[in-house]
């Protein structure tokens, strides 16, 4: 099962990651489907949404469709229905609008993707063409939608260099134009006959023109899954994402992602959005109405037909972990309770909640507190957070979301050792929120400095998985010298977390740092050292550098 958290904030159920946010809770349209099954024996037995444009008011829809029979990436033609609400649609008459070439042309056996806008000039698509041998990307022009001249000198874009993420095929799926540069998001596969696998990712590309692009050497969005299909949209400050994830296991998901700039993209933690167990929603396309402030969603279900879902715009919520608390016995006779204060340095009521991820389990599903309320400029301490709000019993150990409806709640924690004489110890250890946008994604390396390990102080390093899927934390111990002691790794369930302790135990006396990195693909982690007191076991905090 994939993470379903929702905060209610004033009756809407908001579902976000850290960055200000345009995706909230999609409700199907009561009309459902808003299209049907194709018929027996027609051109489009398999139809596929590929994206949706509103012009002048009237809703143009462009589709796949598949000759009965056919196997992919075979038989495919693009159609086009029209609607003056998007939920009443009729097909165009001159369906299918654009065709495969005729024989010995280079999209003779499949047309695939379309990426549509309206300017000026009319309306506009980049598709996939194929022969068979090479799948490569051309061009369009039409004047009302319907009607199609495929470009002179196509194809425009040809697939990647052999070895490369693309070097199999490239489908636009969205284009636009933003102060005069075309964008373009992708799906991309490595070419089948060279790996013996579709392995499906979503790249980006550039233009000056539309039509000589540039594109990246390295996927934007990638999974140990398939993405497919991204439809995306910029709202004046963020670009946002919707696309298909074929995770393996059966069934396929509607997920979301949010970037600053179209290329660095930060998935949502509580993904998908749309998905079920043994189902599949595909294909996303959404649309953002200026004139109702919501978004439109028409989506492909199992058995082919085409659903419509809406969502309110913009509730947000910024989710944070605080990736330590305990309410339990540790070593040395201590016992650890998280006291947690909560400050709004917002000018308005912020809402909030917890979530509690215990410790090595898989927590796609949590426990989630009541919805709470803090006042413009107040703040609240949670004593024993974890008894007081959660009624957990000892022994304990895991870490903390809280999602707030402003990025201004601002959340530390504090963990103490309560087990000692009057007078020992100090005030124990203290953990920052980390926001969700702050996890440490694949690839990068962290340092964790201040290892140290001898009679009187002992060092240990947990981690926090920021991801819905499972995923391995490496380390590397080194001595004070540089001198390489030795490896460890951590399996991280989804969204749980671990600790190693004594770390450097097998080392002392000694002091150190530690590197730490993850190479799964699709997942981010946080860790940090603690360095505790023999004496009084009290820990202090160790930031990753």
């Amino acid at each position: 099962m994939r993470m379903r958290w929702v905060l209610l904030l004033v009756g809407v159920v908001m579902v976000m990651p850290n960055l200000a946010s345009a995706q909230t809770e999609w409700v199907d349209d009561p009309i459902d489907p808003v299209i049907g099954s194709p018929e027996p024996g027609a051109w489009d037995q398999h139809r596929y949404p590929l994206e949706v444009i509103l012009v002048d008011g009237v809703y143009h829809l462009y589709f796949n469709g598949q000759d009965e029979g056919a196997s992919f990436p075979y038989g495919y033609d693009i159609g086009h229905a029209t609607s003056s609400d998007g939920v009443s649609w009729e097909m165009d008459p001159g369906n299918p609008i654009l065709t495969r070439g005729a024989e010995g042309e280079w999209d003779e056996d499949s047309l695939w993707g379309a990426g549509v806008i309206h300017d000026t000039s009319g309306f506009r698509l980049w598709y996939q063409g194929g022969d068979g041998v090479a799948w490569a990307v051309g061009y369009a022009t039409s004047p009302d939608g319907s009607t199609w001249t495929k470009y002179a000198e196509n194809p425009i874009m040809e697939p990647g260099p052999p070895g490369s993420f693309d070097d199999g095929a490239v489908m636009p799926y969205t284009v636009m134009i933003r102060d005069g540069l075309y964008q373009m998001w992708y799906t991309s596969t490595r070419d089948y006959g060279s790996v013996g696998e579709w392995d499906w990712q979503i790249g980006y590309a550039e233009s000056d023109d539309g039509l000589s692009w540039t594109r990246r050497s390295e996927p934007v969005l990638e999974s140990s899954g398939n993405l497919v299909s991204p439809s995306v949209f910029f709202d004046g400050v963020k670009y946002h994402m919707w696309y298909e994830n074929i995770p393996g296991g059966g069934g396929v998901e509607i997920d979301y992602a949010v970037s600053s700039d179209g290329v660095s993209w930060t998935t949502y933690w509580a993904n998908p959005v749309l998905g079920s167990v043994g189902r599949e929603y595909e294909f996303p396309n959404v649309l953002y109405s200026d004139d109702t402030g919501s978004h439109e969603m028409w989506y492909r279900e199992s058995g082919g037909v085409i659903r419509r879902a809406t969502s309110d715009c913009c509730s947000t919520v910024f989710p944070s972990i605080i990736p330590a608390a305990a309410y339990a016995a540790g070593a040395e006779g201590s016992f650890y309770e998280t006291d947690v204060d909560l400050s709004n340095a917002a000018t308005a009521d912020v809402e909030y909640r917890f979530s509690w991820l215990p410790r090595g389990e898989d927590n796609s599903d949590p426990i989630s507190s009541e919805l709470f309320t803090l006042g413009a400029g107040m703040s609240v301490r949670y004593a024993n957070v974890l008894a007081e709000v959660f009624d957990l019993e000892p022994d304990a150990f895991g870490a903390l979301v809280v999602e707030a409806s402003s990025r201004e709640l601002l959340g530390m924690a504090r963990i103490a050792n309560i087990a000692q004489d009057e007078g020992g110890g100090t005030f124990g250890q203290s953990m920052p929120a980390v926001a969700i946008g702050d996890f440490i994604p694949r690839g990068e390396h962290r340092r964790i400095l201040f290892g140290t390990e001898n009679a009187d102080m002992r060092f240990n390093v947990g981690c926090q998985n920021g991801s819905d899927t499972a995923t391995r934390v490496d380390f590397e111990l080194f001595g004070a010298d540089g001198t390489l002691l030795g490896t460890e790794s951590m399996i991280l369930m989804p969204w749980s977390n671990d600790q190693l302790n004594l770390i450097f135990d097998q080392y002392r006396p000694i002091t150190g740092c530690v590197d730490f990195w993850t190479n799964i693909a699709g997942t981010q982690i946080y860790c940090y050292g603690s360095v505790l007191d023999n004496v009084t076991s009290d820990p202090t905090t160790i930031p990753p550098m």
